[in-house]
């Protein structure tokens, strides 16, 4: 037994030693960051994808909103809607000779209130960025290519419902070019993600142009201002009898250009009420088009409900041209003034007033509309927000003859409550 075990044990010491002479030959490991952070200017939350110089930043949110509110004289329309909604954000950035070189992607999902008599709804809407995905762009030497943010719109706006403001995610290909502080862009944009009716159909015979988007705008310690414009192309159907609001308006037009401009600005306000980067503001925006496309100022998705209910575009007209021999393109204004203010680290409200007008020049269908929405928000901790808004809209349809189908809203005027209750991480 004593000859087997000296056996044993000097077969193992010979192991040993063999294998430490092979792990000799081995380089020597380093100690790895799994996850390193990366210092990125202005941006937190970004860190290093192991065995990549890329940084990558995830972040996200889940939301839920109700509403209550009553429009329309259909006692079997709904009152009261909910929407839930998700959303996860990827961001990924490599630095390059040429600058940082961005990927972004954010998926979006939804399930709400469906249409009376239907059962709850993931359907995506085709002008919307309700479902799937709402943002997919690369970002590299001032150029940006993929679904984002219009570079019409301005943005941020204080409150949770904006019934007459731009808030487009569009396919783009854009170049902008800084300059310090400022920045000038010229984007081509898919104009058929703005080209609706009230009946949610293609207006335009068939897209020969995007639409041409530019804006010059500026960022510093004082807040931020821009000032943008547009250029679309009108191809109407040779032939085709147009109808607003279910009225026919005549047959042909010629080609012709739309054109908008809009101007914005964003005062930040000193504050000693709350403990990060965030702070008081006042924001306006106004803008103004002449065949451009109602979408521009807002039209087009001015859903002031959750859930399906409360759709205003439902009882208004919807047309960004129509013809009479000739084409008659609409002309619209819009204005917004808003403000934001903590009243402490854990309580904030916001107020806005808004106003549109439509004009549809010799057609008896002008209308105008305003509203006014203020709400109060609990931060109880950092990242989740309980929040409760009250809107009021008040609509003009005195010249309202050519559209009997405006007369199924329930009054000039309307109440909606939200409530909204939201964790972004």
């Amino acid at each position: 037994m004593k000859l087997v075990k000296s056996l044993v044990l000097g077969s193992a010491a010979a192991f040993v030693m063999t294998a430490g002479a092979q792990a000799a030959d081995l380089p020597g490991a380093e100690p790895v960051d799994y996850v390193k952070v990366c210092d990125i200017k202005g941006s937190t939350g970004f860190f290093y994808i192991p065995g990549t110089e890329t940084c990558l930043q995830i972040g996200g949110f889940a939301r839920l909103e109700t509403t209550y509110g009553e429009v329309t004289n259909d006692d079997d329309a709904n009152k009261v809607g909910y929407r839930v909604r998700a959303r996860v954000w990827f961001d990924a950035r490599t630095d390059t000779e040429y600058g940082a070189l961005r990927t972004f992607i954010r998926l979006q999902f939804q399930r709400e209130t469906g249409a009376v008599g239907t059962a709850g709804s993931a359907n995506p809407q085709f002008e919307g960025d309700d479902f799937f995905y709402d943002q997919a762009f690369v970002q590299f030497a001032g150029l940006t290519a993929g679904v984002t943010d219009s570079f019409w719109d301005f943005k941020p706006y204080p409150t949770f419902q904006n019934p007459f403001i731009s808030d487009r995610t569009v396919p783009v290909l854009a170049y902008t070019a800084k300059f310090g502080d400022a920045s000038a862009s010229l984007s081509l944009e898919d104009k058929t993600y703005r080209y609706r009716d009230s009946t949610n159909a293609t207006p335009n015979a068939g897209t020969e142009a995007p639409d041409i988007v530019a804006n010059i705008r500026v960022k510093q310690g004082w807040g931020e201002a821009q000032i943008s414009g547009v250029a679309s192309y009108i191809n109407p159907k040779k032939g085709y009898a147009d109808q607003v609001g279910g009225i026919a308006t005549g047959v042909g037009g010629d080609n012709e250009w739309g054109w908008g401009v809009q101007g914005g600005v964003k005062l930040n306000l000193p504050t000693a009420n709350t403990s990060d980067a965030k702070g008081d503001f006042i924001w306006g925006q106004a803008g103004y088009v002449d065949g451009a496309g109602l979408s521009y100022v807002g039209l087009g998705d001015a859903n002031v409900g959750s859930g399906r209910t409360q759709n205003i575009t439902a009882f208004n007209p919807q047309r960004d041209y129509y013809l009479d021999g000739d084409t008659q393109k609409t002309k619209a204004f819009n204005a917004n003034l808003g403000a934001l203010h903590y009243w402490s680290p854990q309580w904030r409200s916001a107020l806005q007033g808004t106003y549109v007008d439509v004009n549809y020049r010799k057609l008896n269908a002008d209308w105008s509309a305003w509203s006014v929405a203020g709400n109060l928000i609990w931060t109880p901790v950092k990242k989740l927000d309980i929040g409760a808004e009250l809107v009021y809209v008040n609509t003009d349809y005195s010249n309202r003859a050519s559209f009997p189908a405006n007369a199924s809203r329930k009054d000039d005027d309307a109440f909606i409550g939200r409530l909204r209750v939201q964790r972004d991480f």
